[in-house]
């Protein structure tokens, strides 16, 4: 057993619940005993009902709580009473649960409390009884983990399918490697280049299945969780010194079934967590529902200076499931860096609401991290728009149509980063309309472009490449003639040569042909 995360058969601490659900969906209120009391099974409580049985539960209580039901769940020993004080009420309460010796928490305004009974039993079926395992009874994950590691004779991890580790063996005497620690230690697989074929291959694979790579490290021997077909996750066992059990591929099937309801229900209650979620954020980015309790719910002041970040995809239609990816390793970039921020996905793309205190080059640089992680887990290119700063989360949308106009602006041919603000895309943003309105109109290859472009096709010349370069060198002659390997006065004598077909010397010629160069290098960039 990991110390401090699962301390009882069954049970897990209040501090491991608050950091589960997080701010989001409960804000604590009173804490008498600190984060190290054990909480059990969650109970959806009347006002009107008794109490008994109750000891050491988490009370959901329905209605409107009251000083007197928190003194009689002191008496009878509930561990965490959830409720919902509304405007006013929070403070009165929580000298009440001081009083009676037991936790209060504030529930999220609209969560329902059939959703939190849901998360927070699910919570608990990491460490709830399990099926048994040959002979000996599993107490929970983690004791599965061992019992397994004991069996096949090698350290053992269970894994979810976003390589998060739930659970990993202790066994005395048994070695793992640097890939294996850092994964305990952080909680996640670390990132490698052979992750996705590797990963691949075992959910793939009906059975267990070995896996050589990375090549520095133990092989693993791995088999995929799955309930009717859908996979959940999976179990690894490492080979260390010794060679692994000779039945060591059947133990680990029959673990994976033992695994599997288990893992079934945290994934179900981590995707109804990460739908509620991702409604509030998408709440707040349209400008619906109560602006301040919602902002409240992600830790966000209502008042306080924000900006979003929008994360999508280059040169391909964004779908939900890499736009929640996205979102999830948004959320967890900016919390490593204590950055106060709402982040997940909404139609398609990953978003961020981040706290404008916030707002400094290292935002920039922590979301390009991001994006340079994401084509190693789902392919492609990717880039990310930030919007301008808003006096508060009331202005979000403002704020989220500016980051989705800065990330139109850098998936279009007149911008090459891959993070940008909206303020320093002003250019690309005007030459991306300015060619929606003319794309469809032969204005875009008529003149004075048009009649050069006819001459080169007439002559084989190429006046429009020498156009080009120059306007692009600031019509710098020199420089130009450099980028085309002529001499000056070759460039000059061809620029009189085009100054007979049109008048270079107009200064709205000159705009214009700048335009149509620019607009026609995007469509045609080889033209």
């Amino acid at each position: 057993m990991p110390g401090g995360v699962v301390t009882a058969r069954g049970r897990v601490t209040l501090g491991v619940l608050l950091d589960s659900l997080g701010p989001e969906m409960v804000r604590p209120l009173a804490v008498p005993n600190g984060r190290e009391p054990l909480i059990g099974t969650p109970v959806i409580y009347d006002p009107e009902e008794t109490m008994t049985g109750l000891e050491g539960s988490v009370l959901l209580v329905t209605g409107r709580p009251s000083a007197e039901v928190l003194a009689r769940a002191g008496e009878v020993g509930v561990a965490v009473v959830v409720a919902k004080p509304g405007v006013g009420g929070e403070e009165s309460l929580a000298e009440a649960a001081e009083a009676a010796g037991t936790a209060l928490l504030a529930a999220a305004p609209d969560v329902s409390w059939g959703q939190l009974y849901t998360l927070i039993d699910a919570l608990l079926a990491v460490v709830a009884p399990v099926e048994s395992l040959g002979d000996v009874r599993a107490a929970d994950l983690f004791a599965l983990a061992n019992q397994v590691a004991v069996r096949v004779g090698g350290a053992v991890a269970i894994e979810d399918l976003a390589m998060r580790v739930l659970a990993y063996s202790t066994v005395e005497g048994q070695q793992i490697d640097d890939l294996r620690r850092e994964g305990i230690l952080g909680r996640r697989v670390p990132e490698h280049p052979t992750n996705a074929e590797e990963y691949s291959a075992v959910l793939r694979a009906e059975d267990a299945v070995w896996s050589y790579q990375p090549r520095e490290y133990y092989p693993r021997l791995a088999i995929a969780i799955r309930a009717h077909g859908e996979a959940l996750g999976t179990i690894w066992a490492l080979r260390a010194e010794e060679p692994l059990a000779t039945d060591a591929a059947q133990v680990l099937a029959e673990a994976a079934r033992v695994a599997a309801p288990h893992l079934a229900r945290i994934t179900l209650a981590a995707d109804e967590a990460r739908r509620r979620r991702d409604e509030r954020l998408c709440d707040l980015l349209r400008g619906l529902g109560p602006v301040r309790e919602l902002a409240t719910s992600f830790g966000l002041l209502p008042d306080e200076p924000v900006v979003v970040v929008t994360v999508g995809p280059h040169g391909r239609t964004a779908d939900a499931f890499a736009a929640t990816h996205t979102g999830d390793l948004l959320r967890t970039a900016y919390a490593a860096y204590r950055m106060r921020a709402a982040a997940g996905a909404v139609d398609g793309c990953a978003y961020a609401i981040v706290a404008a205190d916030s707002v400094t080059p290292l935002l920039r640089r922590i979301t390009a991290d991001v994006l340079a992680r994401i084509p190693d887990r789902l392919g492609g290119q990717w880039r990310a728009g930030i919007g301008r700063v808003v006096p508060s989360v009331a202005l979000a949308p403002t704020s989220a149509r500016q980051a989705e106009e800065a990330l139109r602006a850098l998936c279009g041919p007149y911008a090459t980063a891959e993070v940008g603000h909206h303020e320093e895309l002003s250019a690309a943003l005007f030459l991306m309309d300015v060619d929606v309105s003319v794309r469809a109109k032969p204005s875009l290859y008529g003149e004075p472009l048009g009649v050069v472009a006819a001459h080169d096709a007439r002559h084989g010349t190429h006046y429009v490449r020498s156009l080009r370069v120059w306007v692009a060198a600031h019509y710098d002659v020199p420089r130009a003639a450099d980028t085309l390997s002529l001499h000056p006065n070759t460039l000059r004598y061809r620029l009189r040569r085009i100054g007979e077909l049109i008048d270079l010397d107009d200064s709205d010629t000159r705009l214009v042909l700048a335009l149509q160069l620019r607009l026609s290098c995007a469509v045609r960039p080889n033209g």
